[in-house]
């Protein structure tokens, strides 16, 4: 369980009902949690990009520039991105707001030779940039870095409830953002295009089975009758 909101005071799992915190050694009065979930929130760091002169004028250029029959250079050219627009007017209405991707991948920091442990970091990346700006590293939002002894399974859905929690308010609601390049404030919105990983990440983020007959989420159908 994630202690969040109303679980904030808890000290056990409601799950499991394990300790919260470590057994304290000595006479050390600060309490050390056995797993700490780092979170940084992604709308202040969305809003400054509005707010530098050099960036602003560049966050509208997914809708601006001049797509080319037949020839992808962005994703905005994508019939997936224009079917998006076509279904909800309301957020593609302003050019402004946020379209956002979300990469995750797990690895151990300490290496090979050492004991297993697997770490998470989260990334989203800003798609309304020109293809030379959306890659690089800093406009790469590390938002949640999350620490397993193992492979986290669908238990990564509690701890993306931070995250799922803010992209659901700037998907409804909004932030007041100010844009310095027009010189005015309006509600910036953002919405999750898509993720981007490999098979056995898919398989946690998105509850496919990525076993057996069902192993490809596109040609399902052909794989279960041809077995």
């Amino acid at each position: 369980m994630l202690y969040y909101l109303e679980n904030a005071e808890m000290t056990d799992c409601m799950i499991c009902g394990h300790s919260r915190y470590k057994p304290r050694t000595g006479r050390g009065k600060t309490l050390v949690a056995y797993k700490k979930l780092r979170y940084f929130p992604i709308t202040p760091r969305l809003q400054r990009l509005f707010m530098s002169p050099r960036i602003a004028e560049h966050m509208t250029w997914h809708q601006a520039h001049d797509a080319v029959d037949g020839v992808m250079v962005h994703p905005s050219d994508d019939k997936v991105w224009k079917r998006f627009n076509s279904v909800h007017p309301h957020f593609s209405v302003e050019s402004r707001n946020v379209c956002l991707g979300l990469c995750t991948y797990g690895f151990n920091p300490f290496g090979s030779f050492v004991a297993p442990y697997s770490c998470w970091p989260v990334i989203l990346t800003v798609y309304n940039l020109p293809p030379g700006m959306c890659m690089r590293p800093e406009f790469m939002f590390l938002s949640t870095v999350i620490p397993s002894p193992s492979s986290l399974g669908r238990n990564i859905d509690v701890c993306l409830q931070l995250l799922i929690d803010e992209l659901a308010q700037l998907w409804s609601s909004g932030a007041l953002t100010y844009d310095i390049s027009r010189k005015q404030n309006f509600l910036m919105r953002a919405a999750l295009m898509w993720t981007i990983n490999d098979f056995p990440a898919y398989k946690m983020l998105s509850g496919w089975s990525t076993h057996e007959k069902l192993i490809c989420p596109t040609a399902w159908k052909i794989t279960r009758h041809s077995r």
